[in-house]
């Protein structure tokens, strides 16, 4: 049974008014003796507040929502467990909700975390909710904070935090034309996906900047998961591509299952680069080169806007290459 302000009011002979304000270190004109008595009964009966009456009064329930498209993508993972961490510190519980990139399923969950009365929403909205997030506004009508991240448009009413997709993705593709190649395919993610547009401009300037022609045959559409890497893998394997650009490191994983398949090797047959450096990329046989997004970063930045005043800031984190055994030097 769980013991109530009531029951501790009761035993110590005091109003609840009085055992709250002592419970919670504030002024209140009782005897030292009296109390040091409400002190050990809450100890005594191990005494927990009640969340929802502290929240009536304080307008606060020290919860954070946290709405993501695919926790079995180890980038949102890995933010989720960075997230978690630093607002526990600081005093918060965290509520995770797993869309499947599912638009229905993220209005559902928004709507119940709206209901919880969550003092902030981390959301990395759904490939078709970007442009019209409604429900952001229902969290800021009332009077809540919002931070989208990954996933945003220049349109949305709140802050973000994201990558930068088009800075990284010329990182990738100029990195593998100073190791001497010129054909080199693509696999991007959604089409109707902000960050995935950006990552396919990135690889075009990239190539334009350096005089080589866009060959849109060995540019394949994926959807950011494993079993389309796969998919368009095999189809740029049948190309005479020397080198890939893979739009995120879960479907450069597909890439190197097709390429197995095939009986081919990497890097020696064909170079592959991803894009995000998950936790496994270091881990592969032929461990991956990659852009790496700091997912430090990524929570740092969100925890730092979901603490700051009711100013709208668009964050971009730094990415930069991550060399490792992926990518043959043909200069050599």
């Amino acid at each position: 049974m769980r013991t109530t302000l009531k029951f501790l009011a009761e035993e110590a002979n005091l109003s609840t008014t009085a055992v709250s304000l002592i419970l919670n270190g504030k002024n209140v004109r009782v005897s030292k003796e009296k109390k040091q008595k409400v002190l050990e009964l809450a100890e005594k009966y191990n005494y927990t507040p009640n969340s929802l009456a502290v929240g009536l009064v304080t307008k606060k329930t020290n919860t954070v929502g946290l709405i993501v498209p695919d926790i079995a993508n180890a980038f949102f993972a890995e933010i989720a467990k960075n997230l978690e961490r630093s607002l526990s510190y600081n005093g918060y519980s965290l509520i995770l909700c797993n869309t499947n990139d599912n638009l229905s399923e993220e209005i559902k969950y928004a709507q119940l975390l709206l209901a919880k009365d969550v003092d902030a929403l981390i959301v990395c909205p759904t490939v078709q909710s970007v442009e019209n997030s409604k429900y952001i506004n229902s969290f800021i009508e009332s009077g809540k904070k919002v931070v989208a991240f990954d996933r945003y448009s220049d349109d949305m009413p709140c802050s973000t935090v994201a990558g930068d997709n088009f800075l990284g993705s010329r990182q990738a593709v100029e990195y593998l034309i100073k190791k001497g190649h010129r054909r080199i395919g693509c696999i991007g993610g959604p089409s109707d996906s902000y960050s995935a547009k950006l990552r396919i401009k990135g690889y075009m300037d990239a190539l334009n900047d350096n005089g080589i022609k866009i060959d849109e045959k060995i540019i394949r559409q994926g959807d950011y998961k494993f079993d389309s890497g796969y998919e368009q893998g095999l189809e740029l394997l049948k190309t005479d591509v020397t080198a890939a650009f893979v739009c995120n490191d879960l479907m450069a994983y597909g890439f190197y299952r097709a390429v197995m398949e095939k009986n081919k090797i990497i890097p020696d047959d064909i170079s592959i680069i991803g894009y995000d450096d998950l936790f496994f990329s270091s881990m592969l046989d032929v461990p991956l080169t990659t852009v790496r997004q700091n997912t430090e970063s990524f929570s740092d930045e969100i925890c730092r806007l979901m603490n700051k005043n009711d100013d709208i800031e668009h964050v971009l984190i730094k990415t930069r290459i991550i060399e490792r055994e992926s990518v043959k030097d043909l200069n050599l």
